[in-house]
C-alpha cells in the first residue's frame, strides 16, 4: 500500500539528509514543499507558512507531513495554528515533527509549543528531538572559523551534545518508511560526545592544520559584535538561547534512539571534520 509524504524544509540540511536516506520505492510518493510558488516541479507543492492559501493545495492527498519550522517563525500561533488547522481539514494521519532535545523542560521555546499544539491535535505524531548540530560548524559558524579562526561564543565551558544531521535524516527516514509503527513516539537524536567548543577548537586545529581559539564572549559584548556584523537581532536572540542557556542545565542525556532506530553507531565529531574539511579552506 502507498503512502504519500510532504517533506517541509526539503532544500535545508536536515531535509537534505531524510532525503538521501529515504529510499524511493512504490510504496512511497515523496512530494517536496517549496516556498516558490512559480518554479513547481512534479513532485514539489508550494507551502509557504506566511500564506495560509498555500496550505489546502500542499496538504491535498497527502497522508503523512514531516514538520520543520522555518528558523524565522517562531510565533506558533499566528503560523502555526492555521496549518496544523488545516492539516485535520485535510485528514493528514500522522506528522513527524522535527523538534530540538530538551523540549519537554523548556515550555517556552518555540518547538515545545508546537509540539504542545500538534499533539491537541488529535492527529497522530512522532516527535525527534536532536541534540546540537554539528553542521552548525560549517554552517551559522563557518565565517568565524575561517575568517577569524575563532570560534566566538558565550557559552562558556558548557558541554554539547554533538550530532550530524545526516544522522538525523536517516532516523527521520526510518520512522517514516514505517510510520505506523512509531504513532505517539520521542526519539532524541544524539551522538555519543559531550564536547565543550574549547574542547571543539582542539579537534579543529588538529584536523584543519590552523589553529582555531574559543573565545567565550559575556552577552553584551555578543549582541553587540553580532549586530556590526550585520546579523539580524532576533537571530542573535536564538544564538544566545541555544548557546547561553546549557551553561545552566544539566550537561545533556546521549540518548541510545539513533542505534535503536537505525542499527548504527552515529558519527564522531572528529570523523565529520575529516569529512567536511573543505568546507573551512
Amino acid at each position: 500500500m502507498q503512502t504519500t509524504f510532504l517533506i517541509t524544509g526539503a532544500s535545508g540540511n536536515v531535509g537534505t539528509a531524510l532525503l538521501e536516506h529515504l529510499p524511493s520505492n512504490d510504496r512511497q510518493q515523496v512530494y517536496k514543499a517549496t516556498w516558490q510558488s512559480n518554479t513547481r516541479g512534479k513532485m514539489e507543492r508550494w507551502l509557504d507558512f506566511e500564506q495560509p492559501d498555500s496550505f489546502e493545495p500542499a496538504l491535498q492527498g497527502i497522508e503523512v507531513v514531516f514538520l520543520l519550522r522555518p528558523p524565522k517563525l517562531a510565533d506558533v500561533k499566528a503560523y502555526f495554528i492555521p496549518f496544523i488547522n488545516a492539516c485535520q481539514r485535510a485528514s493528514i494521519k500522522h506528522i513527524v515533527f522535527l523538534s530540538v532535545q530538551g523540549a519537554d523542560k523548556l515550555a517556552f521555546i518555540p518547538h515545545a509549543k508546537l509540539e504542545k499544539l500538534i499533539r491537541q491535535s488529535g492527529i497522530s505524531y512522532t516527535f525527534i528531538r536532536p541534540s546540537y548540530f554539528m553542521q552548525n560548524l560549517t554552517t551559522t559558524l563557518k565565517d568565524d572559523i575561517v575568517r577569524h579562526h575563532r570560534l566566538f561564543l558565550p557559552a562558556g565551558q558548557a558541554p554539547f551534545l554533538w550530532v550530524d544531521v545526516s544522522d538525523i535524516g536517516r532516523a527521520i527516514a526510518v520512522v517514516l518508511e514505517n510510520w505506523t509503527q512509531h504513532q505517539y513516539k520521542i526519539y532524541t537524536i544524539t551522538g555519543t560526545e559531550r564536547l565543550s567548543f574549547k574542547q571543539v577548537c582542539s579537534l579543529l586545529t588538529i584536523h584543519l592544520g590552523f589553529t582555531v581559539v574559543y573565545v567565550s564572549s559575556n552577552l553584551l559584548r555578543f549582541y553587540l559584535a553580532k549586530r556590526r556584523e550585520g546579523v539580524a537581532s532576533r537571530f542573535i536572540l536564538v544564538m544566545i538561547l541555544l548557546h547561553y542557556l546549557p551553561r545552566f542545565q544539566k550537561p545533556p542525556y546521549i540518548s541510545p534512539d539513533f542505534t535503536y532506530l537505525t542499527g548504527r553507531q552515529p558519527n564522531k565529531l572528529a570523523q565529520f571534520i575529516n569529512q567536511h574539511k573543505t568546507e573551512w579552506t
